[in-house]
């Protein structure tokens, strides 16, 4: 694999890393809960006084140990770069956060078109960071390690994982708080939306022949399955 094409693979994880990043922070700014995969994390923001990024990074930790489990020997020490770049994905997480501080929504439809927005934006950062097959985040590996493992298609098991994030934040909200915070309409929603948004935009993407003679080789389209 020639030089330009291992750049134009990490230019295209790095963008998919600050859509996402973006994507969570709209979400989350539409005031309806936030996004499954930073569920947990956010109602930790309730507990503590630490910041949402610093929590993303923590459960991007967990998840990292965890992909490394399912992988075993299959496990790349390439991959060893998803902490630093889940510390950069927690940091543009608050980032964003003080640049959209301007968004304040002032009624039901707004903050709706807020979600919409940022569903659609992170769904477009998850299929960017999954298709170059360099890096992923630790949430995206473990989903991709789940599905690669047990030959089931990405977008079905980001949608499992992404519900059962909100189940676990719920629980965590309802055993130190004694109710459900941080968790709302907007976050259903999204558990839905985001894997289905990220199946779509993987589909197109591929399709173009750019992505296919620069970005994806053929052994990649085989062996990921998606």
């Amino acid at each position: 694999m020639d030089r330009s094409t291992i750049i134009k693979k990490y230019q295209m994880f790095v963008a998919g890393v600050l859509l996402a990043a973006l994507g969570i922070s709209l979400i989350t700014k539409a005031e309806l809960g936030t996004s499954p995969v930073t569920c947990p994390a956010y109602v930790m923001t309730f507990i503590t006084p630490y910041s949402l990024g610093t929590f993303v990074m923590i459960v991007n930790t967990l998840l990292f140990i965890l992909q490394c489990i399912v992988l075993g020997k299959n496990f790349k020490k390439i991959q060893l770069l998803q902490l630093p770049a889940a510390l950069v994905f927690s940091a543009c997480i608050d980032g964003w956060g003080r640049l959209l501080s301007f968004i304040q929504p002032g009624n039901y439809i707004q903050r709706l078109i807020i979600l919409a927005v940022g569903c659609v934006v992170m769904g477009f950062g998850v299929a960017l960071e999954v298709i170059p097959n360099v890096l992923i985040l630790p949430g995206e590996g473990f989903v991709r390690a789940i599905a690669n493992r047990m030959n089931w298609e990405f977008g079905v098991v980001k949608t499992t994982f992404d519900i059962s994030l909100v189940i676990l934040a719920a629980c965590i909200s309802m055993v130190f708080v004694g109710k459900i915070v941080g968790i709302r309409e907007g976050t259903v929603v999204a558990a839905f939306a985001v894997g289905s948004i990220s199946r779509v935009f993987m589909t197109r993407i591929k399709s173009f022949s750019w992505c296919t003679r620069i970005i994806l080789t053929k052994e990649q389209e085989v062996s990921e399955g998606y």
